[in-house]
């Protein structure tokens, strides 16, 4: 089966309305409240549509490959949120998630002895921690790409704006999705192995905080 054929049409709809809603958050807050010129649009459509769909798509994917149970679901109030609250100058953005669920145990785990249940457990753990790890790891890596971007780029050209924007977008997501904190990837990476998040998550989020701080 394609890939196509895991995204059903609810999900689909779901990933292009955040797509579309995140898009407009963007465009007023580089903007200044108002529209930007198409190129920008595009520029803000590439960063944006790479970092949340591919990060979003990670997770899931990730969790199919468990035997999970996947889909993306929008969050309108999150949405809404962050169009209203980019005309104000910032943006606070819970597009949506990742359902999962498991449908029913894996086959070899029933009738075991009851000392199967710390493997059990261990096993979901490992899973919890690979479905997790799976976004920001994709926005790390998007993020590596459009840096190497921005190196090939000449200055000025629209690629090398265009690297910038995606490569900012990326470790941004990474950082705050590595926070370990309330629903975040970060929270789940840490409590499921806190070594791993020491090595992915605390780098990444000092680079995150580095990066924003010579923004403002």
């Amino acid at each position: 089966m394609s890939i196509a054929g895991y995204i059903s049409p609810r999900e689909l709809k779901d990933l292009l309305l955040s797509l579309a809603a995140l898009v407009v958050a963007f465009s007023v807050l580089i903007g200044g409240r108002s529209i930007p010129g198409l190129e920008m649009i595009l520029i803000i459509a590439l960063g944006v549509g790479s970092g949340f769909i591919l990060h979003e798509m990670a997770h899931k994917f990730t969790a199919l490959h468990f035997g999970y149970l996947a889909e993306y679901r929008a969050n309108m109030t999150g949405l809404f949120l962050a169009v209203v609250l980019s005309f104000a100058g910032f943006i606070f953005a819970a597009p949506g998630a990742v359902m999962i669920s498991r449908p029913r145990l894996p086959e070899e785990f029933y009738g075991r002895e009851p000392w199967s249940q710390a493997q059990l457990a261990a096993q979901l753990k490992n899973e919890s921690l690979w479905i997790s790890l799976a976004g920001p790891l994709t926005n790390i890596l998007l993020s590596a790409a459009f840096f190497i971007l921005l190196l090939l780029s000449s200055q000025g050209a629209i690629s090398g704006r265009a690297a910038s924007f995606g490569l900012m977008i990326n470790l941004t997501l990474a950082a705050f999705n590595l926070l370990p904190f309330g629903p975040l990837d970060g929270k789940k990476i840490f409590d499921s192995n806190r070594i791993v998040w020491l090595i992915v998550g605390l780098p990444t989020i000092l680079l995150g905080i580095s990066i924003y701080l010579r923004m403002i």
